[in-house]
């Protein structure tokens, strides 16, 4: 009797150290290329190179102003998924560089991109052909899309997403020019262009968010992307260089998009 209640005593401690922190584990996926190996200082916080980084034989563009990413590539390992207390720099970079997922990102280190004309691209020193990526939004981006400017008012003051405690209050997403919250029709697309020896190749897209009435072929579908999704690339061929943009129904007078312009990228597979 002792024996049996020995072993299951131990067998619960077995279980209780494999869950003791769902954050410190990592989500197994199938890729060629991961970015676990990019060291990142402290936890909840990003790196951004001064001149681009490589990982595997791939070199993703970074452009670097102060201490913002301008444009292209940095990685993180933040975990953020609500509005922020304050609009100041430090607050914006806790959902400016996190992913947003529906539980806490275990996935490790993964990349953040900012899409700025055409320095949003990595580059393969052999030429290759890609099954696929895994593609995210970042939290700053999914606030935006979701709650607009603000969530909450003064006569009915919200909860902070995923933080249940008091106090309640209105929460912005501190966007410059503003943004709107999305109704049926609206949609944020990410688009990849492939190259080989400076020549295009293909393109492909997902959409990032897609609300109702925006995909013709399915006018029903209704989401904004919430985790981790494949974008498929292999329809780009053998390529040296894949290149991103974004494009949302949320636009200024001159055209331009008000939606942040960022997306996450963890995990890449080659074609067999």
């Amino acid at each position: 009797m002792k024996k049996t209640i020995y072993s299951l005593l131990m067998l619960l401690a077995g279980v209780m150290a494999s869950c003791s922190d769902d954050m410190d584990l990592v989500i197994p996926h199938a890729t060629n290329i991961t970015f676990s190996d990019l060291q990142i200082p402290t936890r909840f916080s990003h790196v951004i190179p001064d001149n681009g980084f490589s990982v595997a034989g791939m070199k993703f563009n970074t452009v670097k102003s102060g201490n913002q990413l301008k444009g292209g590539f940095c990685y993180s390992n933040r975990s953020m998924r609500s509005f922020t207390w304050d609009g100041d720099e430090a607050s914006l970079d806790s959902v400016r560089y996190s992913v947003w997922t529906t539980r806490p990102n275990n996935t490790g280190v993964y990349l953040v991109c900012h899409v700025n004309a055409d320095d949003a691209f990595f580059t393969l020193d052999t030429p290759k052909k890609i099954d696929y990526i895994l593609v995210a939004n970042t939290t700053w981006s999914y606030l935006a899309m979701a709650y607009g400017d603000s969530y909450g008012t003064e006569e009915k003051p919200a909860p902070n997403p995923n933080v249940p405690s008091t106090p309640k209050g209105i929460w912005y997403t501190y966007v410059e020019g503003g943004v709107r919250k999305f109704t049926d029709g609206d949609y944020c697309t990410l688009t990849a262009k492939g190259y080989l020896a400076g020549k295009e190749t293909g393109s492909v897209s997902i959409d990032l968010a897609c609300k109702k009435g925006h995909n013709a072929e399915h006018p029903a579908w209704d989401y904004y992307v919430t985790d981790w999704n494949k974008m498929q690339l292999s329809a780009l061929g053998t390529v040296d260089k894949v290149a991103f943009y974004l494009d949302s129904s949320d636009k200024d007078e001159n055209g331009r998009i008000r939606t942040p312009s960022w997306f996450c990228l963890d995990g890449l597979q080659f074609a067999r």
